[in-house]
């Protein structure tokens, strides 16, 4: 038996060696699966395949745990967070080096190559006059939409208000909020799965501007606001915090499930409106269904939109879009309702009350050190 899955048949010897370049320092990589062992080793620019143990990182890992891996069902880093697997030499730094590789060999996700945005505008906005074929093509293209007026002022007073009543009543360790340390003492920095207990809030996740934008890549898509954990309301805290209040550069399958979540679609509903000194949104436009390289963001070649938002505006990304979400400059305080379209075959394979965000939901500070 070999561990070793058959390789896409379309895979192109360019960009095998644009994701190899990445594994140059990271060295040899082994996997001990079982009984069965798979070494990856970087030749010039292919990838050797062999099952001698002699790997400089070595990981250890059950069989189902590999095939999750392989799938793109669960990734590195969750099957870390989870105990699925261990190091008997090397890191995670050295597995996070080889991961372009993994899923190019595994699965055909390409190496990240700035792609041709097709003379549109990376920064522009767009509004629900459009079309929706006008929309579809700057989506599709750059993978997020900045929507402007979606929603009118009196909408979002009233959606506000309704999160003030769900904030009061959350707990840390409730499984329905995100918490993150400050000097002052734990502070909310997410409401998860909020249109189960607000009338006012499913209203919005049911709105018909709503269901037009975040179809526009998928007219089946749908919406769970009981699994994968609904409809969630970002709280940007404000100062130095422990946690995931401020996320790191990540594409939102990061956990996991990107055979199954993408092309998922996240619609960003401002509550409050958003600039750096709030906390807002950063892009790397065109870095959908690509594997940007570990820690690219050290590098200077990769272009960064910053997305300022009025209070109404949405904004619509493809969820394996590269973004980030970074400490606010000033105040803080941005609050975002985040409602996402999902491929209908995801009811399939994750059922209610789960979510591949439950292995951080109650662990932000173990997650935030590793980012």
């Amino acid at each position: 038996m070999t561990l070793a899955p058959a390789r896409p048949a379309d895979l192109d010897p360019r960009a095998l060696a644009l994701a190899v370049a990445d594994t140059r320092r990271a060295g040899s990589l082994t996997f001990l699966v079982g009984g069965h062992t798979l070494t990856y080793r970087a030749d010039g620019d292919e990838v050797l395949e062999s099952d001698v143990p002699d790997g400089e990182t070595v990981v250890r890992l059950e069989p189902g745990a590999w095939q999750d891996l392989v799938a793109q069902l669960r990734t590195p880093i969750n099957l870390l967070l989870a105990g699925s697997l261990t190091f008997e030499r090397g890191g995670f730094d050295q597995l996070a080096a080889w991961d372009r590789v993994l899923r190019y060999l595994h699965a055909g996700f390409p190496p990240y190559t700035p792609r041709d945005l097709q003379g549109r505008d990376p920064a522009a906005t767009m509004t629900l006059d459009d079309s929706d074929e006008e929309l579809r093509q700057q989506l599709e293209t750059v993978g997020y939409l900045h929507v402007r007026g979606v929603f009118s002022p009196e909408e979002m007073a009233a959606a506000n208000a309704a999160v003030d009543e769900l904030a009061a009543q959350a707990r840390p360790h409730d499984d329905q909020s995100w918490w993150v340390g400050t000097d002052d003492g734990d502070k909310l920095c997410r409401l998860v799965y909020s249109t189960l207990r607000s009338a006012a809030l499913k209203a919005i996740e049911q709105d018909p501007r709503l269901a037009r934008l975040g179809r526009l890549l998928d007219s089946d898509a749908v919406v769970t606001a009981d699994r994968m954990e609904g409809s969630a309301v970002l709280i940007k805290v404000p100062g130095q915090t422990q946690g995931l209040s401020n996320i790191p550069w990540h594409q939102d399958c990061g956990m996991g499930g990107h055979a199954i979540l993408c092309p998922a679609v996240s619609i960003g509903i401002q509550l409050t409106g958003s600039t750096a000194g709030s906390g807002n949104l950063l892009m790397v436009p065109g870095s959908h269904g690509q594997t940007l390289p570990y820690q690219w963001h050290n590098r200077s070649d990769v272009p960064v939109v910053e997305i300022d938002t009025a209070i109404g505006d949405v904004t619509v990304h493809v969820q394996d879009v590269m973004h980030a979400s970074p400490k606010p400059t000033g105040e803080g305080g941005r609050r975002t309702m985040y409602v996402t379209f999902y491929p209908r075959t995801l009811l399939d394979h994750v059922g209610p009350g789960e979510a591949f965000n439950d292995l951080v939901r109650n662990r932000t500070a173990e997650v935030a050190g590793l980012a």
